[in-house]
């Protein structure tokens, strides 16, 4: 029995007609008769009758005209599904990340993700989490890894994955190194910060004003990620800002997280990706790399 014979019957049905029926599929009466012939030897019962107006089916060709809606419905879900499933292990990912994340958290992920789904390809973009929400926003990034705002856009959604554990940070052959203990003994020193900007720069200043500080005396400012600092305050008595976790890495070599009540904090991090009423504008691709990586964080810090 072939599928486009129990497609012919269906509409020849619909239709009542043959001619109509095989205008709707593109195809000819002729077509259409070899294959009622040919579910009807198969079968051997008559399965369509001659109407005033054209055929209709008999007793039996209505029970097998049930069947075939069935079989014909679960075909198209069965191609709806195998279509899914095959964008879930192909097609190319488009994620930012924040620098902090790169080695910690997506080049994991990836590994992980990648021995089941050969086809797939993923481009990351590695920037800091405002530009980032920006070309979420304008669709150059399918999802991001980043700190989340306290105020989410208008169009996303986001997914919580754990906090970003923060600290301040010198060269561990910093001069003063020893007596740098509180805020109010940061006063005079120097610093390679980002830019006023970002919410790691916010969050130092907050935390000055706080206690009626001066503002940092800003050396060297960016707006690249803070890891960027690292060699320079290596090789300086600048302050700055890092993760915890770039302290256990090669990058971190030779940095010391600053000793005091006031001198580390966390961030909330998460995945953030564009959604509407309608849903989320993920491929299924997408929504398996961040339900993964929902799943993957789940007893994990960074």
């Amino acid at each position: 029995m072939r599928l486009d014979d129990l497609h012919c019957l269906v509409a020849i049905c619909e239709h009542g007609q043959l001619s109509a029926a095989a205008r709707a599929l593109g195809s000819t009466q002729s077509a259409l008769s070899k294959a009622m012939g040919r579910l009807e030897a198969e079968f051997g019962l008559p399965l369509l009758a001659r109407a005033p107006r054209g055929v209709t089916p008999t007793a039996a060709g209505r029970r097998l005209l049930a069947h075939a809606q069935t079989v014909l419905l679960d075909c198209q879900a069965l191609q709806a599904s195998m279509a899914e499933q095959r964008a879930a292990v192909t097609g190319q990912l488009r994620i930012g990340v924040l620098p902090a994340l790169t080695h910690t958290l997506l080049s994991p992920l990836i590994a992980r993700f990648l021995p089941t789904r050969p086809m797939a390809r993923f481009r990351f973009d590695s920037q800091l989490s405002a530009p980032l929400l920006d070309r979420l926003a304008t669709g150059e990034l399918d999802l991001a890894f980043l700190a989340l705002p306290d105020v989410l856009p208008q169009g996303m959604a986001q997914q919580s994955l754990g906090p970003l554990a923060m600290c301040l940070v010198a060269s561990a052959d910093h001069p003063r190194l020893a007596s740098l203990r509180s805020l109010a003994d940061l006063a005079g020193e120097r610093w390679a910060l980002p830019t006023a900007d970002l919410f790691l720069r916010q969050w130092l200043d907050a935390k000055l004003r706080a206690q009626s500080l001066p503002e940092a005396r800003v050396a060297v400012e960016s707006n690249a990620s803070p890891a960027s600092f690292a060699s320079l305050l290596r090789h300086s008595d600048l302050l700055g800002l890092a993760t915890l976790s770039m302290l256990r890495q090669a990058q971190g070599h030779g940095l010391v997280a600053l000793d005091g009540p006031d001198f580390q904090w966390q961030h909330e991090l998460g995945v953030v990706w564009r959604a509407n009423a309608q849903g989320d504008s993920l491929t299924p691709l997408g929504r398996e790399f961040r339900d993964e990586a929902i799943r993957w964080c789940v007893a994990r810090t960074f």
